[in-house]
């Protein structure tokens, strides 16, 4: 499997957080300061609580997969062809019900990918940052 290097890293502090996460090995999702509620991705403003507060707390590095899709070819322009194919899946945290985290499945080689398969957070190098990585818990290696 390939891993894309083109600069998925979104320039906007509002994200911060969450790379300086993958910097760290942790996975951050923001929550509620006040009530500790999971928001999920990180909203300026969260509807009906003007005045809330984020703040970035690790989640469990367990979880399962809620949906995937593998890239075969990259739409992208000039030659990305190592890069493909890669399997992107949306991660959900054993703590976070309902978040969704999209990142890469890794470490999967001879492994079907399926919905509500165990994964393990897994940062990986992409150029130069970190992207979410997940690995089938099964498959990994210590």
């Amino acid at each position: 499997m390939g891993i894309p290097i083109h600069p998925p890293k979104i320039e906007d502090p509002l994200f911060q957080g969450y790379y300086d996460g993958l910097e760290a090995g942790e996975l951050r999702i923001t929550a509620d300061a006040g009530t500790g509620e999971w928001i999920w991705y990180p909203p300026e403003v969260i509807p009906g609580k003007p005045d809330a507060v984020l703040e970035w707390r690790p989640v469990s590095p367990e979880g399962s997969a809620y949906t995937f899709t593998t890239v075969i070819r990259s739409l992208l322009p000039g030659d990305h062809k190592a890069e493909v194919p890669f399997t992107v899946v949306l991660f959900e945290p054993d703590d976070a019900p309902g978040v969704r985290v999209p990142g890469l499945l890794v470490g999967a080689e001879g492994v079907e990918p399926r919905c509500g398969m165990r994964l393990r957070f897994q940062p990986v190098q992409a150029g130069d940052h970190k992207i979410a990585g997940f690995a089938p818990v099964g498959a990994m290696k210590e």
